[in-house]
């Protein structure tokens, strides 16, 4: 039985770009939002259904679900209001799968809402986009290719001349002033972001990138029980990366003050709404890479994948993602990663329909 798709956000950037691709796919999908008008004038050009829902007004967003629908959610920042999806997916016992790159989020789904979602018979399915599925594929790949083994995988995210929406600067201030974390020695801690900073080889050169949390501490270990470390690197800003890191540990101590937090984080909102601009990603290119590790830090195997400009990217596994679970449904229950519930082999053809390739040795070098 093929289940519903219901697109929660689909009036805004990320949403629109998945609403044009399901809709050319040929998906039956439901669009929802909160301004009757944008919803309603995206849907008839369209040609799909819409709905009214706002996730300040959490019983509008439940009434869009029926049992077993799969919901995919692009309204964000997810950390303000993420948070209605996912208890609407969990009540009627479907797939929720959203875009969020927010790592204080993607933490509150695995820990808080996976166990209900597990009792419940529902599917949790975060950060199913650019951040950060093509990571949990390159690390996969690479730990595959390196065997029993491999005990530690770093993962590195880049993109050439691809821009970032207002959105996307929205999320990022939030993840800016919240704790991050990291998986070693075999567990999940505390860390600060930009803790770390290290190089990858990337289209012939070495580019730094900066430490942050990321879906695949919680995704990776599941499918590779051998992982003691994991390691997720944004390279978007390499340059940037050694003085974020200065900045991340001598604001460490700042921002133990009381206000400081709230208030840089309140100057950060405004500014990204004044000066924000319009949306206009670039017509760039997403690089990803993946690199397996043995317990003495030898390298073991490593892999590099390439696709379109992330947004697009992160549209097209979104629209194969809610495609393939409402035609076939996800292996699990519970907070789940992209290779637990597709397959490592399905996952990879997945993107691949989206537009993400894996690269050969001489063009990675």
């Amino acid at each position: 039985m093929t289940h519903r798709i219901v697109l929660f956000g689909a009036t805004g950037f990320t949403g629109r770009l998945l609403a044009e691709r399901l809709a050319a796919q040929g998906a039956a999908a439901m669009l929802a939002g909160r301004s009757e008008g944008s919803v309603r004038e995206l849907a008839e050009r369209l040609g799909l259904e819409w709905r009214v829902a706002d996730a300040l007004r959490q019983n509008s967003v439940f009434a869009l679900l029926e049992p077993g629908d799969v919901l995919v959610s692009t309204v964000g920042p997810f950390v303000k209001w993420g948070e209605a999806a996912v208890r609407a997916a969990i009540a009627a016992k479907g797939v929720y799968i959203d875009s969020t790159g927010e790592p204080p989020f993607i933490r509150r789904v695995f820990e808080e809402f996976g166990p209900p979602a597990e009792r419940a018979g529902a599917a949790l399915l975060p950060a199913m986009g650019y951040d950060f599925v093509p990571g949990a594929l390159a690390g996969a790949l690479a730990l595959e290719q390196a065997g029993p083994a491999a005990t530690r995988v770093d993962v590195g995210y880049y993109a050439f001349g691809a821009g970032i929406s207002a959105g996307t600067r929205r999320s990022a201030v939030g993840i800016m002033f919240e704790d991050g974390y990291a998986f070693r020695a075999g567990a999940l801690r505390t860390a600060r972001i930009a803790e770390r900073v290290r190089s990858f080889r990337v289209k012939g050169k070495d580019r730094d990138a900066i430490a942050v949390g990321g879906a695949e501490h919680f995704t990776l270990p599941p499918v590779h029980p051998g992982l003691t470390e994991v390691n997720v690197y944004l390279g978007w800003f390499p340059a940037l990366a050694r003085p974020l890191q200065a900045g991340s540990l001598a604001g460490s101590v700042a921002m133990r003050l009381p206000g400081v937090r709230g208030a840089l984080k309140a100057a950060g909102d405004r500014l990204v709404e004044v000066g924000g601009g319009a949306d206009q990603p670039g017509s760039g290119i997403s690089w990803v890479v993946g690199e397996a590790y043995d317990p003495g830090g030898s390298q073991l195997a490593e892999v590099h994948l390439s696709g379109g400009e992330p947004y697009a990217l992160t549209a097209g596994i979104l629209a194969w993602a809610a495609r393939r679970a409402a035609a076939h449904g996800v292996e699990g229950t519970g907070a789940l990663g992209p290779v637990q519930a597709f397959g490592l082999r399905e996952l990879e053809d997945g993107c691949r329909e989206a537009g993400l390739e894996r690269v050969s040795d001489a063009a990675a070098a």
